[in-house]
């Protein structure tokens, strides 16, 4: 998506404002270096700094597509390359995985015995009695 361009409402403003002065006198000279002549070489500049930065954003929009551009040719390519080792040596070779592939794994082969996990009777049988500083607690299935 190319960046957006920039517009300036300023610039808008002052042009619309060095025509409305210009009407009154075409050389208006309000004192202090206030004249329209100097007015509108500011104008001007505003614009031309304006038009370059829109030219150098289409000028990074135009080398972004490039970047995007080379890297699918390389990826393309390194993928061509990464094919043509796996062809020459095999998909299970050291070569292969040294120039940068993963081997494909064998499939695993499902057992018929389940893996269930044995769980604790809940209802344990012993009960313990405890003596803390001469008082004696009875503690049943890990309750005081």
């Amino acid at each position: 998506m190319p960046r957006r361009k920039r517009s300036s409402d300023t610039i808008d403003k002052a042009q619309r404002r060095i025509a409305g002065m210009r009407s009154i006198d075409a050389s208006l000279d309000l004192g202090n270096g206030l004249t329209t002549d100097t007015f509108a070489a500011l104008i001007t500049e505003s614009q031309q700094k304006l038009e370059a930065y829109n030219t150098a954003l289409s000028i990074v929009d135009q080398t972004y597509n490039d970047i995007l551009q080379a890297e699918t040719v390389l990826a393309e390519y390194s993928e061509r390359m990464l094919t043509g080792v796996s062809s020459k040596y095999g998909r299970y070779s050291n070569q292969y995985i040294m120039a940068g592939g993963t081997p494909r794994r064998t499939p695993r082969r499902r057992t018929s015995q389940s893996t269930s996990i044995p769980m604790p009777d809940p209802t344990p049988s012993t009960t313990l009695t405890l003596t803390t500083n001469g008082t004696k607690a009875a503690v049943t299935n890990g309750k005081n």
